[in-house]
């Protein structure tokens, strides 16, 4: 009832005034939904899709912009760049969203999160958002979907081509930017080198002490790739991205006897990720992938002490290691089945006593695909074997239904499932080695239109987690839910209306945690996106609205954060062939907001507005 209200009397009417002109878009092939190349109009499942060209409109300062812009995507920072940031993916928790890089994954053992800070756009090519469980396909951590961001690449064959691009702007931010990259018929590569930084703003409310200074981030980053051709029936894929950061923070700091002390704590930080991937088409309708990939995440805590005899802060190295095989066999015109298999393997390391530092998993998957013409489905199944929790299976099955030439309606149930992190269960002090694995089930019905005009679809969906793992004030560490619900209404709509590309989405969510009757925490009730752009010969202007709803800060639904709303603007221009000139104000309006609490440091302050200069040489 609660969705239906939001619905009515909330934004959805401005999708349909917005469908009534434009152009047909252009065909988007994704590959994460399914493990398979598909056009996105064919792909069961609700997937969001951002370009090179795309991120190079919005010029996001840091992955964070990028993401929440997507439908269902709601982002949670404490305090400025380089803050920790937390993903939130149709109101599931922050580690229940698989986030790989290259098909890698690179969440942390520990928290079972990822470094967002230390991916950053100007080394994505494109971003694929895969909403909804897709444990049948990856596993753990897959319950609320995968966002698989894609590295740099070059598809040119014609030689060595130079890339830079320099910025400025407020809080004193430099950026970076050179590349190199390369190639012939058969081999291409690409190489990128990136320094960004940035005094930063104060990250709380607290003044005590240091608290009231600036919080600065810097970064280095690096990203290459290598596809090579060995001939018309096998390819080699390499690639390599590292990054190293290190951000200021606020936080109470104490001596071994827990006496307060002054001090600047700050992180050091690194991301890295790499992979091998091989594919052969053994015969016309078998394709072979051999994949392996690692992954490292190494945080290390400094606090600046004023006192030299003070203690030092933690380390933090965890390091995932994964292999696998898929066979793709194409079972004549309306058929295709795929089977693969994958091993995986955990390691934490720390100045911190962890009972257990090591787990192992492995699985296979099945899924069998079918094109009948009106009618299109997609079964899986995926047993996993996790070394500490056992084996659990999942399943899914969707079909969509050809309403007419350009209306398709999609029935979808998926299940899905996530281990206890390291974190959750053997942390000193917090952790809980009682914790079981979470469980999901949902269910989704998406009716979704490709018209002349551009493209809509609208979502509804109820996902049933069991044991979701919550932070409980009382016991001040990891708990569980019996039961919590989600259920929600997504729309989305692209469109060209006098020349003026748009794109809007409106996320509508109803949480509840059903063992007390209560909202989950932190899970924004409504948030919408509208993004316009337009160019003319040699200039491009593009804006961006995004609309957050309030939330509730603690478990008991006493502390309501309210909503907000910010406004973007860029403008572009080109002044030769190979160069070209962006503008781009961020929070234009300077709007002040709280996006969560920092207890006694106070609540973290929004970034304000933010202004970046960039000139890029492309030739």
């Amino acid at each position: 009832m609660k969705l239906a209200k939001l619905a009515i009397g909330g934004c959805l009417p401005l999708f349909i005034s917005l469908a009534h002109a434009g152009s047909p878009e252009m065909e988007t092939t994704v590959v994460t939904a399914t493990r398979i190349e598909q056009s996105l109009a064919e792909v069961l499942a609700p997937v969001s899709v951002f370009e090179r060209a795309d991120i190079e409109r919005i010029a996001p300062l840091d992955l964070q912009e990028l993401l929440s812009r997507a439908t269902g995507v709601s982002m949670l920072r404490n305090g400025g760049r380089g803050s920790a940031t937390s993903l939130f993916l149709r109101g599931n928790n922050s580690n229940h969203t698989l986030v790989l890089v290259d098909g890698v994954r690179v969440s942390s053992a520990t928290n079972g999160s990822p470094a967002l800070t230390n991916l950053p756009p100007e080394l994505i090519e494109r971003v694929e958002i895969v909403r909804g469980p897709r444990s049948v396909l990856y596993g753990s951590e897959a319950i609320g979907g995968v966002v698989n961001i894609i590295t740099k690449k070059f598809h040119d064959t014609d030689g060595v081509k130079p890339f830079v691009q320099l910025s400025a702007g407020s809080n004193n931010t430099l950026k970076a930017l050179a590349a190199l990259n390369g190639g012939n018929a058969d081999t291409q590569f690409s190489l990128s080198l990136l320094h960004d930084e940035t005094d930063g703003v104060d990250n709380t409310t607290s003044t005590a002490g240091r608290h009231g200074d600036d919080d600065a981030f810097e970064q280095q980053a690096l990203n290459f790739s290598l596809v090579h051709r060995i001939n018309e029936r096998a390819s080699l894929y390499a690639m390599y991205q590292q990054s190293d950061s290190e951000n200021d923070y606020d936080a109470n700091c104490y001596d071994n006897a827990w006496n307060t002390v002054e001090c600047a704590p700050y992180g050091d930080n690194s991301v890295s990720v790499g992979s091998l991937r091989g594919e052969f088409l053994l015969t016309d309708n078998w394709k072979l992938t051999l994949s392996a990939g690692r992954s490292g995440d190494e945080s290390e805590t400094e606090y600046r002490y004023v006192d030299p005899a003070a203690p030092r802060g933690d380390i933090f190295k965890t390091t995932r290691k994964q292999g696998g095989i898929q066979n793709d066999f194409t079972l004549g015109k309306a058929y295709t089945l795929t089977l693969g298999g994958e091993y995986f393997s955990d390691t934490v390391k720390s100045t911190q006593n962890y009972d257990q530092g090591e787990r192992d998993a492995s699985a296979g998957y099945l899924q069998w695909q079918a094109d009948h013409g009106l009618i299109d489905y997609v079964l899986g199944w995926r047993p996993d074997n996790n070394e500490q929790f056992g084996s659990h299976n999942t399943r899914n099955a969707a079909a969509g239904i050809d309403l007419t030439e350009s209306i398709k309606m999609v029935l979808s149930y998926g299940e899905g499932f996530n281990a206890p992190t390291f974190n959750d269960l053997y942390y000193p002090g917090y952790g809980n080695p009682d914790l079981e694995p979470e469980h999901s089930k949902n269910r989704e019905v998406e009716i979704r239109g490709q018209q002349s005009w551009g493209r809509w679809s609208l979502n509804y969906f109820t996902n049933d987690v069991e044991k979701l793992i919550a932070y409980n004030p009382i016991t001040f560490g990891p708990d569980q839910i019996n039961s919590a619900r989600i259920k929600g209404v997504e729309a989305s709509v692209s469109t060209v209306i006098a020349l003026w590309h748009i794109d809007a989405n409106i996320t509508l969510l109803d949480t509840e945690d059903r063992d007390l009757g209560r909202e989950l925490r932190r899970r924004p009730d409504r948030q919408a996106n509208i993004n316009v752009d337009r160019e003319w010969d040699r200039w491009g202007v593009n804006a961006s609205l995004r609309l957050v709803g309030s939330r509730y800060e603690d478990a008991a639904n006493n502390d309501e954060l309210s909503g907000y709303g910010l406004l973007d603007a860029g403008i572009s221009y080109r002044l030769r062939e190979d160069v070209s000139l962006k503008f781009a104000v961020k929070n234009a309006l300077d709007k002040e907001y709280i996006s969560a609490r920092g207890g006694s440091l106070g609540d973290y302050q929004s970034v304000g507005r933010e202004a970046l200069l960039s000139i890029t040489y492309n030739p």
